[in-house]
């Protein structure tokens, strides 16, 4: 469940300058719960977040505009506890929280130098800390502890500060053609743990700590954009590469879930992404759309995978892409329709299989070398809209969800084959196989 509540106050000092204040709450939370008599049991787990940002504007004169502001944001994990009752197989554990902070400080500014040339610069400094209570251990290269402390609540357990500068360049040749550049460098101190081949959401997530640094991305992108046809058509074409440090996976046969020291489990190393985004769109008429198709790699560099070579991340999708049509029939009936494709993400197959105490156990090889299969759907809609001129407006929306009930592959998981356990057998588990109104 997700549950989150927002108080914004807004205010006008002046013709130039204006703030945004806003407290922010949101929870998520997850409980998966398994009835079986003598294998009950019940997983929880929780992130709650309380945040405070301050973001102010003042346009300083024609040709600038200045924000400012600053973040203070509060984490609260809870990773996952089990309960069960006395008589199931399962024992009851729980795994300490974690709290942490992050805060920011940002400045922007938007320069137009001329009518042609637009310059948006910038740099936020943002610090994590990670704070008690809790049992913090310290970990070597290979998962052993080298020293362990305990803290107390408020005390300060490791903490990190980051200068993210960003810049971005926009040149008009003219009403139909311009080019834009950027550069922008991030920090993330969340960081997703799963070894599934699919996301769910019983997935692990931890902050930075003593062990774990906040992941870097710097990302240089260079697009150029064209008007066609009188602004009728708009089109663009854009290149980017982002180098990825302090990137983060998991040791071959790590056990992720409920593991207190499931620092240990993890290695580090760094990442780059690269691609090519195309877009179309029409904007007038009673026929719209447009066309959106990505050509891009998402790769990984570990010591301890794969050789120490790159290797496709679980996010890698070669190809995306997606077409929208939306046809105006008349003053009150809309019709749309949506197509999308991509490539399956990337996963680790087993390789073989052996048997152990007349238990089936698989083998593996590179990490990420196999492919799910890919992901294609249709959905069609109408939108019927109220008579105008009523007081009150209003409309009916019908749409078909996955139109021709393909079977989009969701996990793959393998299992000896009942009549004959030498034979291996693939079972393709989809959601949303079949066509769904509404």
């Amino acid at each position: 469940g997700n549950a989150t509540g927002t108080l914004r106050f807004n205010h006008v000092f002046s013709s130039k300058l204006f703030s945004n204040t806003s407290f922010i709450v949101s929870n998520y939370n997850y409980a998966v719960t398994s009835f079986l008599s003598d294998n009950d049991f019940k997983v929880t787990s929780q992130i709650t977040d309380i945040n405070l940002k301050e973001d102010l504007q003042y346009v300083a004169g024609p040709n600038h505009t200045l924000k400012f502001g600053l973040n203070v944001l509060h984490h609260t994990i809870s990773p996952g506890d089990i309960s069960a009752s006395s008589g199931s197989s399962i024992n009851s554990q729980g795994i300490e929280k974690r709290y942490g902070y992050e805060n920011e400080l940002y400045a922007s500014d938007e320069w137009r130098l001329g009518s042609k040339l637009t310059m948006l610069y910038g740099l936020r400094a943002s610090s994590f800390m990670l704070m008690g209570p809790g049992t913090f251990n310290t970990y070597n290269t290979s998962g052993e502890v080298v020293g362990s402390q305990t803290y107390g609540s408020g005390k300060s357990v490791a903490s990190y500060f980051n200068l993210e500068p960003r810049l971005s360049v926009s040149y008009v040749f003219d009403d139909q053609n311009s080019v834009k550049a950027s550069y922008a460098r991030s920090t993330q101190n969340i960081h997703l743990l799963s070894n599934a081949t699919a996301s769910n959401p019983t997935s692990l997530y931890v902050m930075s700590s003593n062990n774990i640094k906040p992941e870097i991305a710097d990302q240089l992108s260079v697009g150029y954009f064209k008007n066609l046809k009188e602004d009728v058509y708009e089109c663009s074409a854009e290149v980017y590469y982002k180098d990825l440090k302090n990137q983060i996976d998991y040791k071959n046969g790590a056990q992720l879930l409920f593991n207190q020291s499931v620092e240990a489990e993890l290695i580090y190393g760094v990442g780059r992404a690269y691609g090519i985004e195309l877009f179309l769109k029409k904007k007038q008429g009673r026929l719209n759309g447009w066309f959106g198709y990505t050509l891009s790699r998402v790769e990984r560099k570990f010591d301890a995978i794969n050789n120490g070579n790159y290797y496709p991340a679980i996010q890698d999708r070669t190809h995306d892409l997606s077409l929208v049509g939306i046809y105006q029939l008349n003053d009150r009936w809309t019709l749309s329709s949506t197509f999308i494709y991509s490539s399956g993400n990337a996963v680790t197959f087993p390789t073989g299989k052996y048997s152990v105490g007349g238990l089936t156990t698989y083998s593996y090889s590179d990490r990420n070398a196999n492919r799910m299969p890919s992901t294609h759907r249709l959905d069609i809609g109408a939108t019927l809209n109220a008579r105008k001129g009523r007081k009150y407006q209003s409309s009916w929306v019908f749409s078909i969800y996955n139109v021709y009930g393909y079977w989009s592959p969701y996990a793959i998981s393998f299992r000896d084959n009942p009549d004959n356990l030498t034979v291996t057998e693939a079972v393709q588990t989809s959601i949303f196989a079949a066509p769904i109104p509404s």
